[in-house]
């Protein structure tokens, strides 16, 4: 055997140099396909975090100057950025307005006909929603006003059940008026962009005025 057939013998051929290359080319796709994941889901985590941390500080300001001015009749909105904390691309929008019971009658319907683990539907007046019909008419509320039918005639089956459900709307009218008078609900929405998707996240929070309802409550005692 001469020296050139071992050399030859002793290498490789076009093929195996283009199956190499080739397996080295998806490795290679698959390795900066899973670091750029990696990066996005760190960002968006550090995203996260931030925007979490400036909602907290947010949400104390919006309940301290709501809690110091009082609480306004209606609807309230305001809006901003965090510039003063260093992030003037992450933007927020707080709506304040009165947590209202939905209305007695949407809750005489939801114990009269409960549905197949439905709740009351979204309607234009979003009363009632995030009731589920089964569960409320299995509590005891419901349980209550479907044995008086909410004195509305539906389901009493005397003068004494239709006066009492009579006097249990009226008392669910004074506590949803109480209620409606020392209780905000806090909506606030923080927006920011990670250059490749605009994000947003959502926060909720109740704020209880006490003296406003010992307001109410000295108001309806006169």
């Amino acid at each position: 055997m001469t020296a050139r057939a071992a050399a030859r013998r002793l290498g490789f051929t076009l093929i195996e140099v283009m199956l190499a290359l080739a397996i080295l080319g998806m490795a290679l796709v698959i390795l900066v396909k899973s670091i750029a994941t990696n990066a996005t889901s760190a960002g968006a985590a550090f995203y996260m975090g931030i925007a979490t941390d400036l909602a907290r500080g947010k949400m104390y300001d919006l309940e301290e100057e709501l809690l110091a001015e009082g609480f306004q009749d209606g609807e309230q909105e305001e809006e901003g950025d965090f510039s003063d904390e260093g992030y003037p691309g992450i933007t927020w929008k707080a709506t304040i307005e009165p947590a209202e019971l939905p209305s007695y009658e949407k809750l005489v319907a939801l114990s009269a006909n409960p549905g197949p683990g439905g709740g009351s539907g979204s309607g234009a007046d979003g009363e009632g929603e995030g009731l589920p019909g089964d569960k409320f008419g299995s509590s005891a509320l419901g349980g209550m006003m479907s044995m008086f039918g909410g004195g509305l005639g539906g389901g009493a089956d005397s003068a004494q059940e239709a006066a009492t459900g009579g006097f249990i709307a009226s008392q669910y009218a004074l506590i949803q008026g109480v209620l409606k008078a020392s209780i905000r609900k806090i909506t606030l929405e923080v927006k920011w962009s990670t250059g490749v998707d605009d994000e947003a996240v959502e926060f909720v929070l109740y704020v209880t005025d006490p003296a406003g309802m010992q307001k109410s409550l000295g108001a309806l005692g006169t």
